[in-house]
């Protein structure tokens, strides 16, 4: 195994299709509305998902707000968004996977990609912290889609 290379996943069943989980996803300005964790979340009026667009984030992580300004490095809508930031020689890539299941409801995964070339992050980074905060926000979003399926 890598020490300089972590990986983290985490998945959510969620009670609407894909395509309405990711409306409700994709709303990125609503997400301090809905999301616990997300202090602020700054997008262009004309963002959309495409390659290469950026978005400025304060995640609450172990109760202290930690700002990431991220770019989008693999996007189709409603499918999958993937966006890389780089903090403390640490980039990390988050990819959202949005899958409709046979039943109606879909499941959301949220994997996370850590490398470093000089932290041995398998040794020193805070998973725990990392995977509340991810499924915290993941509980949060099948909540707000629970409250949009009902609307």
């Amino acid at each position: 195994m890598n020490p300089f290379r972590l990986e983290l996943s985490s998945s959510i069943r969620v009670s609407v299709s894909a395509a309405d989980a990711w409306a409700v996803f994709a709303d990125v300005s609503r997400w301090t509305e809905w999301c616990s964790v997300c202090l602020k979340a700054d997008v262009a009026t004309d963002f959309d998902w495409s390659i290469s667009q950026r978005i400025g984030l304060k995640f609450r992580m172990a109760g202290v707000g930690v700002p990431f300004n991220v770019e989008i490095v693999d996007s189709e809508p409603g499918r999958r968004i993937a966006w890389s930031s780089t903090k403390f020689t640490v980039t990390a890539v988050r990819t959202f996977d949005f899958v409709d299941n046979a039943d109606g409801t879909s499941t959301v995964t949220d994997h996370k990609l850590f490398t470093s070339p000089v932290l041995p992050l398998r040794l020193f980074y805070p998973r725990p912290i990392i995977r509340r905060m991810t499924e915290s926000m993941l509980a949060d979003l099948a909540a707000e889609c629970d409250r949009a399926g009902r609307s």
